[in-house]
């Protein structure tokens, strides 16, 4: 093979230099981003590119140049690829890099070698081979529609690259969109030297499209020793977000997802393949989510599927300066343990309430026991003295009068030693019942000690009172209670105090209900007595004369 240096070997041959150089540093550096293995990669193109370039612009034989120039197509095509994947990493785009898309994506290239490689046999590349007249060992190409298929191809490539890394400027961090601008920068110098070529700008047979990668080289080198390429790359969405324990999900305006974490994924039940889908084929109680949503809400929701409690936050995701709407971030936390021990609290709570409302009822019927009669449940002689005091104390206020009525069963033992206990239990209970049906809820009706009561009757006159006290006497006479075919003799003695404008004390208002009671015995029992001397002014006014015993 017969070779000639010239000026043109000699710039490629440094380019060449150049990239070999990157590619070794960065293959020397460690680095988490998945970036740094395409780059290389494309480096490394971008020196092999060099490289058959400068032998093409050596080579003396016709034969030699076209081998080279075949070459050079690889080496671009391949640039082109793993520019394109480069900056799909570059840009945390790494979803669509599919087994499906790689293949599709390699596809065209593939096909576009082979139609250079056969172009003898059908001339669409290069339809024909012109030495330059005034340039020694310089051929100008002339070129066929598969060329311009060719090429078309290859920018199509790179201006995806260009919007990838376009977007990564105007989005990202202020680190990251420096990055993105040098990278941009040191790709564009080899798609304007193509684009100087295929307009016919450059001296005909000159292609600086590999010359240009001198200076993307330099542009490369710069971005990874000054701006610490690869090492200072945000990784928050390859290390943070993937691997927090959040889930994570980026859906548009139309509620397609964008974006998934690995913790989503797990939430949901699905994978990376949901990209695209609707929402609501993945969520399935989405319509309901997003029947209540306000802007940037947050909520718990239930995932039914397996009981699992989440805290969903919405945020509405704006452009920074237009401010419309672009979609939504989801932001999932998994908070069923914090849920189920709520919802234990709660539900110790409830048991801790119900029993202390038992206690509280328990503690109400002891102080119900407490104040109560077990046999007759009527008021037992402690309450009777609780009561009294206060109720005198009230009438007092107020200035009303207040009786007091002292009921002892008449030869009480007689019954319990003729009848037996259990009727004696009977009667007092008789009585204790007969005694309720004529007390108002004012009044109050005690069992004073064995076969003894006490009826209080706030409010009531002296004549009232009385004719009350008769009543009871009357109807527990008239209680015919029989045992064995045997009458149970049914009667009651009464003494009946007042508490009038006197105001005598407490102990002086029970004897004289005390000595009412005394003399209703010594007089016959069965009849009700008085204290003092009004007892026969209410009987002439209130009674007939027969309800008397003396």
């Amino acid at each position: 093979m017969s070779f000639e240096y010239n000026i043109y070997v000699g710039i490629l041959a440094l380019n060449t230099i150049i990239s070999t150089i990157v590619a070794w540093a960065i293959g020397q550096r460690r680095s988490t981003s998945t970036a740094r293995i395409p780059f290389l990669l494309m480096m490394l193109a971008s020196s092999f590119y060099s490289l058959v370039a400068a032998l093409e612009a050596g080579s003396v034989d016709l034969k030699d140049k076209i081998f080279w120039s075949t070459l050079e197509h690889v080496g671009s095509g391949s640039t082109m690829i793993l520019f394109v994947i480069f900056a799909v990493h570059f840009t945390h785009n790494q979803r669509w890099l599919t087994f499906r898309n790689i293949t599709l994506f390699l596809l065209i290239p593939g096909a576009n070698i082979i139609l250079v490689a056969t172009n003898a046999w059908h001339h669409l590349v290069w339809t024909n081979f012109i030495p330059h007249p005034d340039a020694n060992n310089v051929i100008i190409y002339e070129h066929g529609s598969g060329f311009y298929w060719v090429v078309g191809w290859i920018y199509l490539y790179a201006f995806i690259g260009y919007w990838l890394l376009l977007k990564a400027i105007f989005q990202s961090s202020k680190l990251h969109r420096g990055q993105s601008v040098l990278i941009l920068l040191g790709t564009i110098t080899p798609f304007l030297g193509g684009m100087s070529y295929i307009l016919r700008l450059t001296p005909p047979g000159l292609n600086i499209s590999p010359i240009s990668f001198v200076l993307a080289g330099i542009i490369y080198f710069v971005s990874f020793y000054q701006g610490r390429l690869f090492d200072l790359i945000p990784i928050a969405r390859d290390v943070l977000i993937e691997n927090m324990k959040d889930g994570v999900l980026v859906i548009d305006k139309i509620h397609r997802i964008v974006d998934i974490n690995k913790a989503a994924q797990i939430f949901l039940k699905t994978d990376s393949r949901c990209i695209g889908k609707s929402i609501e084929k993945v969520f399935l109680n989405w319509d309901q989510i997003w029947q209540g949503y306000s802007e940037d809400s947050r909520k718990e929701i239930l995932l039914n599927r397996e009981y699992r409690f989440l805290d969903l936050q919405i945020i509405s995701l704006r452009q920074p300066r237009k401010r419309y709407l672009t979609g939504y971030l989801l932001s999932l936390r998994d908070i069923t343990q914090s849920y189920q021990a709520k919802t234990k609290l709660h539900e110790a709570n409830e048991q801790l309430k119900a029993q202390i409302s038992k206690i509280e009822a328990l503690q109400t019927k002891l102080e119900e026991q407490a104040i109560r009669d077990g046999l007759t449940n009527l008021y037992n002689r402690r309450y009777f003295e609780e009561i009294l005091p206060q109720e005198l104390a009230r009438v007092m206020r107020e200035n009303i009068p207040m009786a007091i009525l002292l009921l002892d069963i008449d030869h009480f033992k007689n019954v319990n030693d003729t009848f037996g206990h259990q009727v004696g239990d009977k009667v007092l209970q008789a009585f204790a019942e007969l005694l309720k049906c004529y007390s108002r809820k004012s009044d109050f009706p005690c069992r004073y000690g064995g076969e003894e009561f006490v009826l209080v009757l706030p409010g009531v006159t002296l004549e009232l009172a009385y004719e009350r006290a008769e009543q009871i006497r009357l109807a527990f006479e008239a209680l015919n209670f029989q045992v064995n075919q045997k009458t149970v003799p049914t009667t009651i003695s009464g003494g009946l105090a007042m508490f009038l404008a006197n105001r005598i004390s407490r102990d002086t208002l029970l004897q004289n209900a005390d000595m009412a009671l005394y003399q209703a015995k010594a007089r016959g029992r069965n009849q009700i007595q008085v204290s003092g001397n009004l007892i026969e002014k209410i009987k002439k006014q209130s009674l007939p004369q027969h309800h008397q015993r003396d």
